[in-house]
């Protein structure tokens, strides 16, 4: 393995991680709980948006055609669907992020207070992503990190969820 193809995985491993380390920080309703769930979340977003670079750098030459035919390719050859939607969906991963770290920094209060459907559209989002990306498209290492990060942090809200009532 070359030094671009650790950056590309190093970076996807940290964003990976800061996403499941700000999860188990969640108490209730909310990721609210202070600098620890944030600082984690910013981690998997910065590492996330580093993992992009990375990738259409070193893999892609900065060619959005280049990166959708290899999007576009993996899925035919793991999924046998012939469409290049997962790199549009990654974009939007990217932006949801972004999105919701801005708001948690620029409007705190109001971001505690999001209608509970906005936090589960997002979350239900990610971890469908994280799924796809770790478990169906990833390497053997990946998807037993996958399946950990399921279980444990299924496992987990279950007991906080049990415990609230």
């Amino acid at each position: 393995m070359d030094g671009a193809e650790w950056a590309i995985r190093l970076t996807a491993f940290l964003a990976f991680a800061g996403y499941g380390l700000a999860l188990a920080c969640c108490r209730g309703r909310g990721c609210s709980t202070g600098p620890s769930g944030n600082g984690w979340w910013l981690l998997g977003l910065v590492a996330f948006l580093a993992h992009m670079v990375c990738a259409f750098h070193f893999e892609h030459g900065w060619s959005h055609a280049k990166a959708l035919a290899a999007t576009t390719a993996e899925t035919v050859k793991v999924t046998g669907v012939d469409t290049g939607l997962g790199l549009y969906l990654n974009y939007a991963f990217a932006l949801a992020w972004l999105a919701d770290a801005a708001w948690w920094h620029l409007a705190k209060r109001s971001h505690e207070n999001r209608p509970a459907w906005v936090g589960a559209a997002l979350h239900c989002f990610m971890a469908f992503m994280w799924f796809n990306a770790t478990v169906v498209f990833g390497s053997p290492w990946g998807q037993t990190a996958g399946w950990a990060a399921v279980i444990g942090l299924g496992g987990w809200f279950a007991l906080q969820r049990g415990r609230a009532h």
